[in-house]
């Protein structure tokens, strides 16, 4: 069915998504080619929709896609601007307030000050000895406070694929992070909302327990997974159903489906606005939980949408709270968790009716059938969407989904009761601990499933080809295959003569015969039914593909040299004319965060790279070596390369660094050492100035003999000098190699100790490039900063501009940072 108002929502939030997602350099053009459109509609083709038949339509879906355009362009001016400072005075009024062992967490709105009006999380951390100071102990939500902290509004995102830290605040309402500095002194003591004492009230009672399965409960009932323990949350990333308790959808609709059941005596209308107001009342019991906040909305929508007539009225519904949504904050089109909500609403809405007609489900059970059925097609409606934020596709996940369904929701329906009933102990326990029994059963469960070889695997970013074929089919599927062959036959007789008159035009004056023999045939050309069908299938798609993935402007003949933003650590790629792929370093590696995993690793499969030529590490620091074993583990490569250290790969850093069994592996281990060069291909070639010889007693060893590269292409060069300090420099330079380059990653991250300015004086090049992240080092010094500004040679740093990309080719060097 068509319904006006959902297609002018569709081109209203389409406007939106082209506007948020079209980089900065593109919307202008964008935006003229929409108002040209808008112009030949109005002035020169008005007969589209006025004439004998009035079609306001066209109009209206120009000004809702233009609207929509220019809200979602216009959208990230809402966002601050980042900023730092250091033990700055606050004066706010608590919001929400979570304690745990080794922090505490709670939102905070200012009230005075620099940042006056803006809202901020707010992390307070113990002393030395595990205690919180002073006031902090006291402070409740509702309370005004004062206190020093350290305040920070995140940057921009500057790497492609990565966690918009900004985008992330903003959609929730917030500026930015802080933390306390010293103690706090209350100002005023407030009153704690009825939700938050509910929350601590069960959270208390939860104490008895001592099993990691009770922050999966807590998560469970109120979307917050800050205690569900690491390795847990992995157990449920593995196994597809981490959004249980990650995208907050799941948990409204558990919620929904409850309250639908136990109301299903009264009559629908009741019904509808009895489950509305538990919806409700759970929102409040999450405290104004963002992501709880706007899956209730849809939910809500799609509640409503049942006084109508139909399927339409359901969509209708929920296309105005997206709409709605969407204008309120015109950030959350980019939110991931808004995309999941909307995307799985509507897949439910619209696929389930479909997928229960099939013959597969004729034989299974009614409740078992349409739960089945609604998982397949949340699962369908998302699926890109999954790939494309996490690259990781869950093998087992369709199967796990619907058991979830129905052991994770009978475990939030128990532990809702158990919330309601958490005044008294004694009722409210047999329900926890009914809960926590299913929660650990599931637990066992998942981690058996989660061991499974390919139970989950990373996968490239499939690209716009992947994105059309999947919607487009399902588009296909709706639509009917035999209608879509009819519409474009219709289409394509419609259009056959004007484009019969423009060969004409074109062609009638070539003199000759073949000229006049295709005009004629071009005239009488025409398609039966079953040649249309044949050219759809075996064609349509192979031209399509060529189309998209060959062509002139996607085709790459530059070099290109990328500093990838991992923080305090090293991760260089370099992609050759002829897509070769090398992987300097992978970035650091800590008990609580692997950039390989999550920076790196996501970064080469959006960018479409499953394959390495090699893999090089510089040095056996964890900031360089740690990220090494989670890219290895997902993405072959030909070979490892390591500098000649001897007997120092024996070493305890080596060995935690590389691979397992790496070391015994000679044919994919490579030792080198100065005077080897790596041929490329395609002109490109590595050559290895160092270590020149093994160093002993430096100020750091490991750094004095690390791998030190230039890479050469058309007569220019990138050096690259990984961790190395004044002692290995002076050697490499008294060999009398030549040492002039194009560009130069500062060594070291900046550190003072790798400022030997005999080698640096000696080179002239274009930029510097500095990789560094927030450290306790002091890098980059002042001292090597002031020296390349002295020098008027441009420093790019990564903590400042983000992930940065260099291109080498014909027209010289191009460097594009990511922020």
């Amino acid at each position: 069915m068509r319904d006006p108002w959902i297609i002018r929502a569709v081109a209203l939030l389409v406007g939106g998504l082209s506007g948020a997602y079209i980089p900065v350099q593109g919307r202008f053009w964008i935006f003229g080619i929409l108002i040209l459109l808008g112009v030949r509609l109005l002035f020169w083709r008005p007969r589209d929709f006025f004439g004998r038949l009035f079609r306001p339509e066209i109009p209206l879906l120009a000004a809702s896609l233009l609207l929509g355009f220019v809200y979602g362009a216009l959208a990230e001016r809402s966002l601050p601007e980042p900023l730092i400072l250091d033990r700055v005075e606050i004066v706010g009024l608590i919001k929400d307030w979570n304690v745990s062992k080794d922090k505490v967490v709670g939102l905070i709105s200012v009230e005075e000050g620099e940042v006056k009006g803006q809202s901020y999380r707010l992390t307070v951390y113990p002393d030395s000895l595990g205690q919180f100071s002073g006031e902090w102990k006291r402070v409740l939500p509702g309370d005004y406070v004062s206190f020093r902290a350290h305040l920070e509004r995140p940057k921009s995102l500057g790497t492609p694929g990565g966690f918009d830290l900004r985008l992330y605040y903003g959609v929730r309402g917030l500026s930015g992070s802080m933390y306390a500095q010293g103690d706090a002194v209350l100002l005023s003591a407030g009153e704690a909302s009825l939700p938050w004492k509910i929350r601590q009230q069960v959270r208390n009672r939860l104490l008895a327990w001592d099993s990691e399965e009770t922050g999966v409960l807590e998560g469970i009932l109120f979307g917050d997974s800050s205690r569900i323990p690491e390795v847990v949350q992995e157990r449920y990333k593995v196994t597809g159903v981490l959004h249980v308790f990650a995208a907050s959808g799941s948990n409204v609709a558990f919620v929904l489906g409850f309250s639908w059941l136990i109301l299903g005596f009264l009559p629908m209308r009741i019904r509808i606005f009895g489950t509305l107001l538990g919806l409700l009342l759970y929102a409040a019991l999450c405290g104004g939980n963002a992501p709880i906040v706007r899956a209730t909305i849809l939910g809500s929508a799609l509640l409503l949408g049942r006084l109508g007539r139909g399927k339409v009225a359901t969509l209708r519904w929920l296309f105005f709270a997206a709409v709605g949504l969407f204008i309120f904050n015109p950030l959350i089109i980019r939110d991931l968790g808004f995309q999941l909500s909307f995307a799985a609403a509507w897949g439910i809405v619209v696929l389930t009716p479909r997928i229960l007609e099939g013959k597969f489900f004729a034989n299974i059970p009614g409740l078992l059938r349409f739960a089945f059925a609604c998982t397949i097609a949340a699962q369908v409606a998302t699926f890109p969407l999954l790939i494309a934020a996490f690259h990781r596709l869950s093998l087992i996940g369709l199967l796990v989904n619907v058991f979830i369904l129905f052991i994770l929701g009978s475990v939030l329906e128990l532990g809702l009761i158990g919330v309601i009933l958490s005044f008294s102990g004694v009722l409210s326990a047999p329900l926890f601990q009914a809960s926590l029994w299913l929660l650990k059963g599931t637990n066992i469960i998942l981690k058996m499933l989660a061991e499974l070889p390919y139970a989950d695997v990373w996968v490239l970013n499939p690209g716009a080809i992947f994105w059309i074929i999947w919607y487009g089919g399902i588009g296909i599927v709706l639509w009917g295959k035999e209608r879509a062959l009819f519409t474009l036959k219709v289409r394509w007789v419609y259009h056959r003569r004007e484009l019969s008159i423009i060969a004409s035009k074109l062609i009638e004056r070539c003199p000759w015969e073949l000229c006049h023999t295709m005009q004629r045939r071009l005239v009488n050309f025409s398609f039966s039914p079953v040649v249309l069908n044949r050219l759809l299938v075996r064609w349509g798609g192979i031209l399509l593909i060529v189309f998209l993935l060959w062509s002139p402007w996607n085709a790459q003949t530059d070099l290109e040299v990328v500093m990838i933003d991992v923080g305090q650590g090293d991760a260089i790629l370099i992609r050759g004319p002829e897509k070769q792929a090398v992987l300097i370093d992978a970035g650091p590696r800590s008990d609580t965060f692997d950039a390989g995993e999550r920076i790196v690793l996501p970064y080469l499969l959006n960018r479409g790279i499953g394959h390495l030529d090699a893999l090089l590490i510089t040095h056996e620091h964890a900031d360089h070596i740690g990220g090494v074993r989670a890219v290895l583990d997902n993405i072959p490569a030909d070979w490892v390369g390591v500098p000649a250290v001897g007997e120092g790969l024996e070493n305890e850093e080596w060995q935690e660094g590389l691979p397992l069994g790496l070391t015994s592996q000679s044919e994919k281990l490579r030792m080198l050492q100065v005077g080897d060069q790596i041929d490329l291909g395609s002109g490109v070639w590595l050559e290895v100035l160092g270590p020149h010889q093994l160093l002993e007693g430096t100020h750091s060893d490991p750094n004095n003999n690390s791998l030190v590269l230039k890479l050469n292409y058309l007569r220019q060069s990138v050096m690259l000098t990984a961790d190395m300090e004044q002692e290995e420099m002076q050697d490499i330079y008294e060999t009398g190699v030549n040492v002039e380059t194009d560009i130069f990653k500062v060594p070291h991250h900046g550190s003072k100790f790798s400022l030997y300015t005999p080698w640096l004086d000696s080179m002239y090049p274009q930029a510097v490039w500095i990789s560094v992240g927030k450290n306790s080092f002091g890098h980059p010094s002042q001292e090597v900063l002031k020296y390349w500004e002295e020098r008027h040679i441009p420093v790019f740093r990564t903590d400042n501009h983000g992930t940065i990309q260099l291109l080498l080719g014909d027209n010289g060097t191009e460097i594009i940072p990511g922020r």
